[in-house]
């Protein structure tokens, strides 16, 4: 992430994506963008914009370029857009920023990337350790939403699993699953996916109209194991461990071929109790495979 970030300061002028900082660095799209999001706390387009502003603000202040040259160095297309999105960051011009010789904060690569490591000391105090686990071929089926309509739709998928329960026929009567899948219509900018609250079925199991039926793929998986009965976002919290803490420093990325994680409710789940228990599933490899 140290030689993307330098990366984007020596392109800073031309059209930069996620898509073509992935591919550049060998990285999925998906994963990337969940590794520079833990390091950076900003979107990509979001950090970009405000590199173009920060390094435009340095050299209105410290030469005597135009505007409209510094303007187009920084890698805004127009004099309109650059005036308007300074102002809105800034509060001011860009002129008057000259002017007043405006003092903002400026966070070097160095800085950046000393700050991470910092919160990685802080949050590595909510720790969980995985165990690894391969799973054969599944089938799940229930209902699926875009969270394009609000993660609410998140809550309904729940709601019409369990008024349907006794329609579908499960090979286990005490596990459901909260799926969510990154393969398709996948938006990192804002975060969108498909959420399936499911059970695991037969391939060939009838299912009622409007019900979902998901293959997964064999796999190899990082298990954690969240305690808690989610009345402290217990399960964000473990998203956000497993997503900014723990896969940045483990010798595991995801799996390309598998561009997705679920959520594994049993018995051990009870919503009534504080000591509840759930598990989520996410599809590793080893970085050297």
């Amino acid at each position: 992430m140290e030689k993307v970030l330098y990366y984007i300061d020596e392109h800073i002028c031309e059209e930069l994506t996620y898509e073509r900082l992935a591919e550049v660095f060998g990285y999925s799209s998906f994963h990337f963008h969940k590794i520079f999001s833990s390091v950076t706390e900003l979107s990509i387009t979001e950090y970009i914009r405000k590199r173009r502003l920060t390094m435009a603000h340095k050299k209105l202040c410290e030469t005597t370029e135009t505007v409209a040259d510094i303007c187009y160095s920084v890698g805004f297309n127009g004099i309109q857009t650059f005036n308007r999105v300074f102002k809105d960051t800034f509060g001011m011009q860009p002129l008057v920023a000259r002017e007043c010789q405006a003092k903002i904060t400026y966070r070097s690569v160095e800085e950046i990337i000393t700050g991470y490591l910092k919160r990685i000391e802080v949050e590595g105090v909510f720790s969980i350790k995985p165990r690894f686990e391969e799973r054969e071929e599944f089938v799940i089926a229930g209902y699926r939403k875009h969270t394009k309509d609000g993660f609410n739709v998140i809550g309904e998928t729940w709601c019409e699993l369990k008024s349907n329960l006794d329609v579908i026929e499960r090979k286990n009567k005490h596990t459901m699953y909260g799926f969510e899948d990154y393969s398709e219509e996948f938006c990192s900018e804002p975060l969108l996916f498909y959420y399936m609250a499911g059970v695991e079925v037969d391939k060939d199991t009838p299912l009622p109209e409007g019900m979902y039926r998901k293959v997964v793929q064999k796999a190899k998986y990082a298990v954690f194991t969240v305690n808690g009965n989610n009345t402290n976002g217990e399960i964000w919290k473990a998203f956000r461990y497993i997503y900014l803490v723990w896969f940045p420093n483990s010798e595991y990325c995801i799996d390309e071929d598998m561009l997705l994680d679920f959520e594994y409710y049993d018995e051990r789940w009870d919503c009534q109790f504080g000591a509840a228990q759930m598990d989520i599933y996410v599809p590793v490899r080893r970085m050297e495979d």
